[in-house]
């Protein structure tokens, strides 16, 4: 639980600030003044003013935020004497973000999405210049992959355990304890395997396939692995990184068709799939990051209110007709949009817990 914890914070805290991040430098450059580069949410635990920025860490370290004077419409009768004269003092000086050109507020919201897709293509190319590209599966009985929530993990069986027999009959090669597996779909069988010098025995029983007609347990074998050069790296890493976004949009296309059941994860389900992943190695957790990264920048890019696809819809419009739409409205319509947001992320996050318990 700790790992899983710990693991999980870190990955989302990770993405979040590099898509901020994007937010923050474009906004600087275009000469935004930019209130607050925030990393977590909630109250504040320490903070550092440096120049006209206060870079803070906050009590949640799920989430994050660059404040940008500008951003939101101001309300000169709620709001704090202070504030007031700092937005004006912005204004007259055309800091506010709405007083930037419209290509310049599409650039500013853009690059933090941007951003996501940039660490998954670094992420991905990092991985095949460390630890390589798979080039085959290994013939061992070596368990390169204990897939979650499967017959295998509930048993107890770990990444790195040589299987030395099912049912004690002696397994060779990866060919032939598959076939023992494969052969008994939902009866208990015994997996003997080697563990740090030890022989172990678990109990399993193989899941069904019924597409295969075959028992399953939810074990891959280890893949070989051949390093690649930086260039290539990178340029697998991008090839990896419009597979990946290929693979989602389509996956979103076929979700809202209805040719696939809707399943869309939440935080609590994420975080389990990044405690599994950190169990078996610091591979598995850099892949998932790198997927992680992939979805965070497109559902970002989705045209919703409250997010930043909703607010890149808006500039679309303005560039169309000529002239920017009302910030009160907007500023509305951005509302609802993030109550909406909230309560899908309640009822996920129920889902998710139902599902796991």
């Amino acid at each position: 639980m700790l790992t899983t914890i710990i693991s999980f914070v870190v990955v989302i805290s990770f993405l979040i600030f590099v898509h901020e991040f994007g937010h923050f430098i474009v906004a600087k450059k275009t000469g935004v003044l930019v209130e607050e580069f925030a990393v977590g949410m909630g109250p504040k635990l320490i903070g550092k003013q440096k120049g006209e920025t206060l870079y803070s860490i906050r009590l949640f370290p799920l989430g994050g935020y660059c404040k940008m004077m500008g951003e939101f419409p101001v309300d000169e009768n709620e709001d704090e004497i202070e504030d007031i004269q700092r937005y004006r003092q912005a204004y007259q000086n055309e800091r506010c973000l709405f007083q930037k050109s419209v290509f310049k507020r599409i650039a500013v919201i853009f690059t933090g999405p941007l951003m996501n897709f940039l660490l998954a293509v670094v992420l991905f190319s990092l991985i095949f210049s460390v630890f390589g590209v798979p080039v085959s599966g290994s013939s061992s009985t070596v368990i390169g992959t204990v897939l979650p929530d499967k017959p295998a993990k509930e048993a107890g069986l770990q990444v790195q355990d040589r299987i030395v027999a099912v049912n004690n009959k002696q397994v060779n090669n990866w060919e032939e304890l598959a076939a023992l597996i494969n052969k008994n779909p939902n009866e208990e069988i015994i997996v003997t395997v080697k563990r740090n010098g030890e022989l172990k025995s678990f109990k399993v029983v193989p899941e069904l396939n019924s597409e295969r007609d075959v028992g399953l347990i939810g074990i891959m074998p280890q893949l070989i692995r051949e390093k690649a050069g930086i260039f290539k790296s990178i340029k697998l890493g991008v090839q990896q990184t419009l597979a990946v976004t290929i693979g989602i949009i389509s996956g979103i296309w076929r979700m809202i068709t209805g040719q696939m059941a809707s399943e869309v994860a939440g935080p609590v389900k994420i975080a389990q799939l990044v405690g599994d992943a950190a169990q078996v190695s610091i591979l598995k957790v850099l892949n998932l990051m790198a997927i992680l990264s992939v979805n965070l920048g497109i559902l970002n890019l989705l045209p919703f209110p409250a997010l930043d696809g909703g607010r890149l819809a808006f500039l679309g419009i303005e560039v169309i007709r000529g002239k920017a739409i009302d910030p009160e409205k907007e500023g509305f319509v951005h509302f609802i949009g993030l109550v909406l947001l909230l309560i899908l992320m309640a009822v996920i996050v129920y889902k998710d817990i139902v599902d796991i318990f």
